[in-house]
């Protein structure tokens, strides 16, 4: 895991495939104290990291720092997994980067810790069950289940799947 203070951060790509320095929002999600300061952190990764289906090295390299500061801070905001989720869909998808060979034992070796960031709540609301599921879905490798998980956050999806159940 390429440490925080290292100064190539700044040179990874974020979902906009333009420099995002994004050790600065992780150093504030790992000293943050508050629910508040971790929601506006995630917030600002939700936006930068991915971008209509991209992602960018900054994005991927961010992955196990999420992970291993939601579990040392117990996080429980559904959007750190959600990020998860998405950054790990799209990593399979053909128009983004390739995850470099010599990040990809720690990625996954991260990865492998989605269940147990997903355990740090017990009371899963709707939104909170899309992502943390989708989040360990992919974490697994099934990444076709993964998108559909998350896409059934939304109400509507699930009605229209259900009456399409209904006519099977």
């Amino acid at each position: 895991m390429i440490p925080l203070s290292d100064n190539s951060w700044r040179t990874f790509e974020s979902g906009y495939r333009i420099p995002y320095d994004v050790s600065i929002p992780l150093l504030k999600l790992e000293n943050s104290n508050s629910i508040d300061d971790q929601d506006k952190v995630l917030d600002e990764l939700y936006e930068e990291l991915h971008h209509q289906g991209d992602v960018g090295m900054a994005s991927y390299l961010a992955v196990p720092h999420l992970i291993r500061i939601g579990l040392s801070k117990k996080i429980s905001n559904w959007k750190i997994l959600g990020l998860i989720a998405i950054i790990e869909i799209e990593r399979h998808s053909e128009h983004n980067p390739r995850l470099p060979l010599n990040y990809e034992n720690e990625y996954l070796k991260m990865l492998d810790k989605v269940s147990e960031l997903a355990a740090l709540i017990t009371n899963w609301d709707r939104t909170f069950s899309s992502c943390a599921l989708s989040a360990i879905a992919a974490s697994k490798g099934h990444i076709d289940i993964a998108k559909v998980i998350l896409e059934f956050e939304d109400e509507d999806l699930t009605e229209k799947f259900n009456d399409f159940l209904k006519n099977y």
